[in-house]
């Protein structure tokens, strides 16, 4: 399965050629509107609808088609992307393979979604699908690794990027634990030479060290940028809260990007 060109969730043009600021997304674990506003009001451009973080009726696909349905017809009118992540990757969701991917399937069906996150790790007949019904929506498929530990090599890294595309991926998410400011360096410089080919990926520093990429990784090309809401605790190590990344953004990262395409 080659890889299908989507560039934009919902109406959100995604590449650094294409936008004037950082793509925020802020991460919901509640079906609440009054959290979605809070997002939107506090920077957010995108909400990411966590599946596997919610909790008793509300984990329903019923409910979770009624809280879309709900958003898309209010005022807040933002994109929506849906995940349901599996614990082994950072997620809370602890049932089977096929219960999991099967919740986020029927989802997909029966609600107005803009976008799906995927894990690369899942198995393949699963994800194979999963690509397929999202290729047939015309909404782009994230497909996601996550290393809570450290970071593969650059070799290794790049050549999960470009499985990720040839499996039908129209953006690669990449969220590692880097230890040293060189490793923090080498995704840096990765994530601007795979986003200057024109192709779409996020990159995600977690941890200590990998903490300052969130608000610095969209800079070099990075498509999108998480934070939790205001109030709530961090769904991954070292995030920041979306009030916080727009913050700083507002402070540092537009003039940058005049500035690189002043000069490119």
């Amino acid at each position: 399965m080659s890889h299908t060109k989507v560039d934009k969730i919902g109406e959100l043009e995604l590449g650094v050629q294409r936008r004037p600021a950082p793509i925020i997304v802020g991460v919901l674990r509640r079906l609440s509107i009054q959290d979605a506003k809070h997002a939107k009001e506090s920077g957010a451009d995108i909400i990411e609808l966590r599946i596997d973080l919610l909790t008793g009726e509300e984990r329903s696909v019923a409910r979770v088609k009624e809280f879309i349905t709900m958003l898309k017809k209010s005022s807040i009118q933002m994109p929506v992307i849906v995940t349901n992540r599996k614990k082994e990757e950072g997620g809370s969701f602890t049932g089977t393979e096929a219960e999991r991917i099967g919740m986020l399937n029927s989802v997909l069906e029966t609600a107005e979604v803009d976008a799906v996150d995927i894990e690369f790790s899942s198995p393949a007949g699963l994800k194979k699908a999963i690509i397929e019904k999202v290729k047939s929506l015309r909404i782009p498929a994230i497909l996601s690794f996550h290393d809570f530990k450290g970071m593969p090599s650059r070799e290794d890294i790049l050549r999960i990027i470009a499985s990720m595309y040839e499996e039908g991926g129209s953006i690669a998410k990449i969220a590692v634990t880097p230890k040293t400011p060189g490793e923090a360096l080498l995704l840096l410089d990765l994530t601007y030479r795979v986003s200057s080919e024109g192709k779409l990926l996020v990159t995600i520093g977690m941890g200590p060290v990998g903490r300052h990429l969130r608000v610095i990784a969209p800079l070099y090309g990075s498509a999108l940028t998480y934070g939790f809401i205001e109030g709530e605790e961090e769904v991954a190590p070292g995030q920041f809260s979306v009030n916080e990344l727009r913050s700083i953004m507002n402070q540092i990262q537009i003039r940058c990007l005049f500035d690189l395409n002043t000069f490119s």
